[in-house]
C-alpha cells in the first residue's frame, strides 16, 4: 500500500539488496544536517499557522502522502519512507496525513488507535518534519476524505478493489479479519490524494500498482462528471529495502525484527547486537561477505568509511561482533537529538494535538471546496 502499513515482510533476495543498496546509499546517507538546526521551537503550532494555507487550484508540484499509525517508528521507517518526507519539505507544497481511518482496518483497539497515532506525530516531529515548512495532521479530523471517498466509490467496479494484491494477500494471511473497509481501502486512499488535488505521491517502485488504481478511479470519474481532478504522479524515492535483524526479511514490528531509532541505548545497542550477519562466517579467522552482511550494509548510511569497514571484513582484520558495536554506536550518536527532542514532545502531549489540529485546519477550505465541486458535478445538495 502506498500508506505503509507496519507488518508487511517478504523474503528478500540479499543480491537484489546489496546492489540496489550501493547505487542509492549516497542520496540516503545520514549525515545531514543537525536535527537541532532543522526541528521546530517548541511554538510548533504557531509555526504551522505561519505555513500558507495550500491554493484550492490543483497543483501539479503538491505532495500527499500518508503513513499508517503504527507508533514510534524503526530504522525501516525512516530510511524507507520518513527521510523522504523530510526532504521534500525543503521543495515546496508537501501534506503529510497520519491515516487513522485506514488503520482501522486491522486495529481495534480504540486505545492503541490514538496512542501509536500520537507517538507516529511525535516522532516524524522528533526527526525533522518541520510545521512551518510542511503540513502535518490526521486523517480523522478531516472527515471529509470518507465522504469523498463515498462518492468516488460510485464509479469503481468492485473487480477493482479485489483485484488488489494488498487485499489478496490479507484475504488469505488472515481470513477471520476481512472486513469491508479493508476491501474499500485503496478508495479511501485515493480520496486522501485527490481531495487536496495533489499531483505528486512518493512511493517505491514496487508500489507503483497502488498509485496507478487511484489514477484509475479518478479518471472514471473525470469521464463521467466532467475533467476535475488531478491525476497524481509517482515520485519514486529509490528507497533501499531495509532488512530486519534476522537478515531475511523487511523490517517489521509484527516480525518482531526492528532497531527502535528512539529507543533507549540500551534497546538499541542489544537490537543491533542480536542481528544476523554472514551465516557462513563461523570463525573470527575467517573471510566475510559485506555484500551478504546486513550488519555492513546499513554501514552505508552511517560513514563515508563504509568501504574501510567492508574491507576489514573481507579480510578478517574485523569480527563480526567489532562491526555491530561500531554500528550501533553510530545509530546511537546519529538518532541522539531526535530521541532528546521525542521525549520533549512526549512531556507536552498538548502541543503535538495542536500541531495536527492546526493542520488539519489548514486544509479545511481546500477540503470543502473539493466537496463543494464534485456534490454540484454529480447533482447533489449545493454546499456553500
Amino acid at each position: 500500500m502506498i500508506w505503509a502499513e507496519d507488518g508487511k515482510s517478504r523474503p528478500i533476495c540479499r543480491d537484489e539488496v546489496g546492489n540496489h543498496a550501493v547505487q542509492t546509499a549516497a542520496s540516503f546517507r545520514l549525515m545531514g544536517p543537525r536535527l537541532a538546526d532543522r526541528l521546530p521551537d517548541m511554538a510548533m503550532a504557531e509555526k504551522q499557522n505561519e505555513y500558507a494555507a495550500p491554493s484550492a487550484h490543483p497543483t501539479s508540484e503538491r505532495v500527499f502522502s500518508g503513513v499508517q499509525p503504527s507508533g514510534l517508528p524503526h530504522l525501516g521507517n525512516y530510511l524507507g519512507a520518513f527521510r523522504n518526507y523530510i526532504a521534500l519539505q525543503e521543495r515546496g507544497d508537501a501534506i503529510y496525513c497520519i491515516v487513522d481511518y485506514h488503520a482501522l482496518t486491522s486495529t481495534h483497539d480504540p486505545e492503541a488507535i490514538r496512542r501509536n497515532t500520537h507517538d507516529m506525530a511525535i516522532a516524524l516531529l522528533a526527526l525533522g518534519l518541520d510545521p512551518g515548512r510542511a503540513i502535518l495532521f490526521r486523517q480523522s479530523d478531516r472527515p471529509e476524505h470518507t465522504e469523498l471517498a463515498y462518492l468516488l466509490s460510485t464509479v469503481v467496479p468492485i473487480a477493482w478493489v479485489e483485484r488488489t494484491p494488498s487485499f489478496k494477500e490479507k484475504k488469505r494471511n488472515r481470513p477471520e479479519d476481512v472486513n469491508h473497509a479493508l476491501l474499500t481501502y485503496p478508495v479511501l486512499q485515493t480520496a486522501d490524494i485527490a481531495i487536496y488535488h495533489a499531483g505528486r505521491v512518493p512511493v517505491g517502485r514496487d508500489q507503483q500498482a497502488h498509485l496507478e488504481l487511484a489514477r484509475e478511479i479518478l479518471r472514471a470519474w473525470n469521464r463521467t462528471y466532467g475533467e476535475y481532478f488531478v491525476e497524481p504522479e509517482a515520485v519514486f524515492t529509490d528507497s533501499p529495502v531495509i532488512l530486519g535483524t534476522d537478515g531475511v526479511r523487511a523490517m517489521s514490528k509484527s516480525v518482531g525484527n526492528v532497531i527502535e531509532i528512539l529507543a533507549d541505548e540500551a534497546t538499541i545497542r542489544k537490537q543491533v547486537m542480536s542481528m544476523v550477519t554472514d551465516t557462513q562466517r563461523i570463525l573470527r579467522t575467517q573471510p566475510g561477505r559485506p555484500e551478504i552482511c546486513n550488519v555492513c550494509q546499513l554501514h552505508r548510511f552511517f560513514g563515508d568509511d563504509y568501504e574501510y569497514i567492508w574491507d576489514g571484513e573481507r579480510t578478517a582484520r574485523t569480527g563480526c561482533v567489532d562491526t555491530k558495536k561500531l554500528l550501533a554506536d553510530r545509530i546511537i550518536s546519529h538518532f541522539a537529538e531526535a530521541r532528546e527532542r521525542a521525549r520533549e514532545l512526549e512531556s507536552k502531549p498538548d502541543d503535538v494535538e495542536e500541531v495536527l489540529h492546526a493542520g488539519a485546519d489548514k486544509l479545511a477550505p481546500l477540503a470543502a471546496e473539493t466537496l463543494r465541486v464534485v456534490h454540484d458535478r454529480m447533482g447533489l445538495a449545493r454546499k456553500e
